[in-house]
């Protein structure tokens, strides 16, 4: 397979990334098209790349394949996760496995949901979550504001000294800020904040810092389990109210041969499926059991664990995720999806991943953050922290700025790490197209009856390891229709020449025993239907059986009477 042709060495902004998807549309006109599901607020398109082989059906007629990044503007690693799988693909275009796929599958691609806040971050220090518009509030409120005092480019931390600060040096790593104990009374203590200045200063008045600009949270705001704002952080006005979400729901509404979906993210090291609102538990056990085995195969390929949201990424952790783009995916489209949280610094520096999850003690936090020093030191050639530096504070008068560069050492994999992160979640992204529905004839044959009568007798099977219908949760809520089998060509005596003949399951669900032992197939799931019809016509005419369902797609088969 070759190489993808791109350099992923930076962070894509809004022109370079709108560059090379028209470049792939003018170079391959016939593989793919180019559009957007919705143009921004500061007039950016939201745009959708789809592939496939065009000689083997039209983009509706295959299931669907979907990809999308940077839901959250700063999540920027993900974004060169979709386009480099996206490079892969227009590079492979006439290479095995790429060919292939693309001659039973149509990919979608969004590689930039919040293209307005992902050029904020990209291009000024400001930290927001997903779009830069004000909320909750209207305007920016009283309290310490975060901005880039000293002019290094980033905004980091500020550390203030008071006698009754909540903080102190830690001895045995002095670049880092450790909570004072109940019985310090001796030596310096601190107040730590973003570095910034403060709206309404007051110096008789504890410094507080003022709620965030920029809350509103694309990945808060779908219909499952929306809730409002005093229960859900960033949820939004009401649920879809936010028009890069209000987008994302349409286009899943209208690609009904949609079977799965990518959601890129940082950071943390995980591959992520629904439920998130409730217990996995709670959920559809079959689906479940899907999401565990395909999530087996994104751990092989990037090391990354695999976790429900709920019951393991959660965990133990007080609070709920509510309003969710992955649970509006599956138990509002039943698909099957996952969120990936590219880029992994606390693995990388030797904090495992614990399962489930829990808050971790003041003990844990200080050794954490003692390991990304260190990693930092000996990985990154200590790029990602600054010392802590005297700053004259036009407010508080001397402080100190130092610190971590959040944006581009936690959130996001410094540019060096980028080629690593990429590549191998495009090897899973390859591997889990090929489980998509695939429908395929066999045991095709025709018996003359006598006159010009004809038995037309084939059997329509699915090949692949998901069912036509993907998820059982699909079948509950109405979004999985069934196989149409249909004959033309010849006038039929006997049989409905149109007919819907139900779902066929995915080799997933056929029982087995004693595999590592050999293995025995001891349950066969219906994976396939047999199709007989008489019809009237002359030797040598042909008919075409036609089988489809939207999440199958179409499979045409060409008999000979």
């Amino acid at each position: 397979m070759n190489q993808a042709k791109g350099i992923y060495d930076h962070y894509f902004k809004y022109d370079e990334i709108t560059s090379v998807l028209k470049q792939y549309a003018q170079e391959f006109p016939e593989y793919c098209r180019l559009s957007s599901i919705g143009t921004t607020p500061e007039n950016r398109e939201i745009w959708l790349i789809e592939i496939t082989d065009p000689s083997t059906g039209s983009f509706d007629d295959k299931p669907g394949f979907a990809v999308t990044a940077n839901i959250h503007a700063g999540e920027v690693t993900g974004n060169c996760c979709a386009m480099y799988f996206l490079d892969t693909i227009f590079a492979n275009l006439t290479e095995e496995p790429v060919a292939s796929l693309l001659k039973k599958t149509t990919v979608y691609c969004i590689p930039r949901i919040s293209p307005d806040g992902s050029e904020l971050y990209l291009t000024t220090t400001t930290m927001l979550r997903s779009v830069p518009r004000y909320y909750p509030f209207e305007q920016p409120m009283p309290g310490l504001q975060p901005e880039d005092l000293d002019g290094d480019g980033v905004i980091r931390q500020m550390r203030v000294k008071n006698p009754n600060g909540a903080f102190k040096i830690n001895p045995d790593e002095p670049r880092m800020m450790i909570k004072r104990l109940p019985d310090d009374t001796e030596g310096d203590f601190y107040d730590v904040y973003s570095e910034g200045t403060i709206l309404e200063y007051d110096p008789d008045e504890e410094i507080t810092s003022a709620p965030a600009l920029f809350e509103n949270d694309l990945n808060r705001n779908f219909p499952i389990s929306w809730a409002p704002e005093n229960r859900q952080r960033g949820a939004g006005s009401y649920a879809l109210s936010n028009m890069e979400s209000a987008a994302i729901a349409k286009f899943l509404e209208a690609h009904k041969n949609l079977c799965t979906v990518l959601h890129f993210h940082t950071m943390g090291g995980q591959y992520l499926y629904p439920p998130g609102y409730k217990s996995g538990k709670q959920a559809e056990q079959d689906d479940m059991k899907i999401y565990r085995t395909i999530g087996r195969m994104a751990t092989e390929e990037t090391g990354y664990v695999c976790w429900n949201v709920r019951d393991e990424y959660m965990g133990l952790r007080e609070g709920e995720i509510l309003g969710l783009m992955d649970d509006f995916c599956y138990f509002g489209m039943g698909l099957i999806n996952y969120t990936c949280e590219t880029w992994d610094l606390d693995v990388r520096a030797g904090t495992p991943h614990v399962s489930p999850r829990k808050d971790p003690t003041d003990e844990e936090l200080v050794d954490q953050v003692v390991k990304r020093l260190k990693w930092i030191d000996e990985h990154n050639d200590g790029v990602g922290f600054k010392n802590w530096t005297k700053f004259d504070h036009p407010q508080l008068g001397e402080v100190e700025i130092g610190g971590f560069d959040y944006k581009n050492v936690i959130q996001n994999a410094p540019p060096r790490y980028i080629p690593q992160e990429v590549e191998k979640h495009t090897r899973f992204l390859l591997r889990e197209m090929k489980t998509l529905p695939h429908l395929y004839y066999k045991n095709t044959r025709v018996t003359p009856l006598g006159g010009r009568h004809f038995k037309v007798e084939t059997t329509i099977a699915n090949s692949a390891y998901l069912p036509t219908y993907v998820t059982k949760e699909a079948i509950k809520i109405g979004r999985a229709q069934e196989i149409t089998a249909e004959l033309c060509g010849a006038d039929v005596i006997e049989g409905k020449a149109k007919q819907k003949i139900g779902h066929l399951n995915g080799f997933w669900s056929k029982a087995t025993y004693g595999w590592g032992l050999g293995g025995t197939t001891v349950k066969q799931a219906p994976s396939e239907k047999k199709l007989s019809w008489i019809v009237e016509g002359d030797p040598g005419d042909t008919v075409t059986v036609t089988c489809q369902c939207p999440r199958a797609g179409k499979a045409v088969e060409t008999i000979t009477l």
